[in-house]
């Protein structure tokens, strides 16, 4: 980009002059600073329910032939709300909703020098996908199998999304290393109104444990769960019942030893269904990641009330599991907020506690994710 030589305003040669301690182009003549701010761009992040992101090829300069997200300039008078959706419309022939934002982000620009993209995700997409404005080619690419994005901004809005608002890195077949989603509720009593509050405090993952209920309010409590997991955004498992998380539409099971097999819960569960496993050895723990688990829970940790049959495994066996699966490992047994800082410094990111969510539940899931998120 080509330095400004002149100003805009009465045409006078501009010079140099540090202003607000920076240099800065400055107009004698108008005795003012000529301010370069980046230039407003926004982007749309849509995930289809293949967990699929929908791209478009650029038909122009910069990073012609190149895959990025569907978006562009804010022009005068348009929100970037409406620059976002207008854009979409205009490149793939698609009306969307926003979900919300995701985030801003700096974008160097052969152009404008800096860029500022301003991210949405999108909760919905409706029409028929076609290639226009700006655009060769518009197509879903699975996010494991991605192509060359053009721009870094676009790759870091796609992968935040992911990590945020689909939690992917749980999904079957992609897991890799320990994935990071901090405090792992657990319900034990007064299902419904802990899972609610711990999702409104932030928890990325809640399960709903009833070891007393009969199976249809099980049921009932199940399906009211889903729409609020759904609606913050949390990732939804059931405790043992199969058949229950399945009508619920949970994201996934979690399973104990005695409980239905991996490879049987697996042919009868949907795609991408999360099957978490409860393990008390590393011989358990090799064993569940080669059958196929998404993650495993390892423990009891510490002694506790809720596995009284169980003999404390200690930290020194959690820290052998870490090293030897390459699955998300899930500490439990006998946690507070004190002892999980001895999980921390051995390298456990993902904590599941039960009791200590009983009473102030908000505070317990904040406290916790600023630990290990």
């Amino acid at each position: 980009m080509k330095e400004k030589r002149f100003c805009p305003y009465c045409q006078h040669k501009l010079s140099k002059k540090v202003i607000e301690d920076r240099q800065r182009l400055y107009c004698p003549q108008c005795q003012s600073p000529l301010y370069e701010n980046p230039t407003p761009a926004t982007a749309a992040v849509f995930f289809n329910e293949q967990d699929e992101v929908l791209l478009v090829k650029r038909k122009v300069e910069p990073k012609k032939g190149q895959w990025c997200l569907p978006g562009g300039f804010v022009e005068m008078e348009e929100t970037p709300e409406e620059c976002c959706l207008r854009e979409l419309k205009e490149e793939t022939n698609l009306n969307g909703s926003i979900d919300r934002l995701v985030g801003v982000y700096l974008s160097e620009n052969p152009v404008y020098k800096s860029v500022l993209v301003i991210g949405y995700f999108l909760n919905q997409v409706r029409g028929h996908i076609r290639a226009g404005d700006d655009s060769e080619d518009v197509k879903y690419y699975p996010v494991q199998y991605l192509p060359s994005i053009a721009f870094k901004s676009h790759r870091s809005l796609i992968y935040d999304s992911l990590k945020v608002y689909k939690n992917y890195a749980l999904k079957p077949g992609t897991v890799k290393g320990h994935y990071h989603f901090g405090a792992y509720v657990i319900s034990s009593q007064n299902h419904v109104e802990i899972i609610e509050k711990a999702c409104r405090a932030g928890a990325r993952i809640v399960q709903y444990r009833d070891k007393y209920s009969e199976k249809k309010e099980i049921l009932e409590n199940a399906k009211n769960i889903r729409k609020i997991a759904s609606q913050y955004r949390s990732l939804f498992l059931v405790n043992n019942h199969l058949d229950i998380a399945i009508i619920s539409r949970a994201d996934g099971i979690h399973l104990g030893q005695n409980d239905i097999p991996i490879k049987d819960a697996r042919q009868m569960a949907p795609g991408h269904f999360i099957i978490g496993v409860s393990t008390h050895s590393l011989e358990q723990a090799l064993e569940a990641e080669a059958q196929g688990a998404d993650y495993i829970g390892i423990g009891p940790v510490f002694s506790t009330p809720t596995k009284k049959d169980y003999v404390p495994i200690g930290i020194e066996l959690v820290k052998q599991v870490l090293k030897a699966v390459s699955i998300p490992v899930v500490a439990i047994g006998g946690l507070n907020l004190q002892n999980v800082m001895e999980l921390k410094k051995i390298g456990i990111k993902n904590v599941a506690l039960v009791r200590a969510f009983q009473q102030n539940t908000e505070m317990t899931v904040k406290q916790l994710n600023e630990q290990f998120l």
